[in-house]
């Protein structure tokens, strides 16, 4: 004779360890939740530092320029550290290069000292003197001041001359690395005002 009813369903319970692990898991996506700002804003600062705060902020100060600017200029060039030397003898948080100094020096009728780049204060007067320098020089142009900063303004000079816009801005960088430096730089000054608004812009 034929089985013509349903099989009885047992009921199966869950592990004991089950509920727990879901109160757990819980607990910690909501703690994720709270903390997610704070562990963001962490991790940013640690893409961007901002070390040398005080005379960062006095030397930018001094030469009338955006503080964020001038953070994000010394964390493309040196990633803030003040013993940075490149390959081509650019020394460090501003990456400035001896000889350009010892014109900046001489532009102001003072004396360079050899080795002084390396200190931090002297070498962010030293930075900012030649980036306000080239601020002025092409009418307050951010982007053509760090073309020349990075690529020197013989080069811009000769750049310009093969197209530049309404406003006198270069049109196209030709090289790779001057573009990409813009990019990081114009990138890094966002971070810095957004992450380090109280700190570096407000007093």
């Amino acid at each position: 004779m034929k089985r013509t009813g349903t099989r009885s369903r047992r009921s199966k319970k869950l592990p004991a360890f089950i509920p727990i692990l879901l109160i757990l898991l819980a607990a910690a996506a909501g703690a994720f939740l709270l903390l997610r700002p704070y562990v963001g804003r962490t991790v940013s600062k640690a893409v961007y530092p901002l070390r040398y705060a005080e005379e960062l902020k006095a030397a930018a100060d001094r030469y009338g320029l955006d503080r964020a600017l001038v953070a994000a200029v010394v964390n493309t060039e040196s990633g803030f550290r003040s013993d940075a030397v490149s390959g081509d003898g650019a020394v460090g948080l501003m990456q400035v290069l001896p000889s350009t100094a010892e014109w900046i020096a001489f532009a102001r009728r003072a004396e360079y000292e050899e080795g002084s780049l390396f200190d931090p204060e002297t070498n962010l007067d030293y930075g900012c003197w030649l980036l306000r320098y080239l601020l002025d020089r092409y009418g307050g142009s951010v982007r053509n001041a760090l073309i020349a900063y990075n690529a020197g303004h013989g080069r811009l000079e000769s750049w310009l001359k093969e197209g530049a816009d309404e406003n006198g801005e270069l049109i196209n960088i030709p090289y790779a690395e001057t573009r990409n430096y813009v990019e990081k730089v114009t990138s890094a000054k966002e971070k810095y005002e957004s992450i380090y608004e109280e700190e570096l812009l407000k007093n």
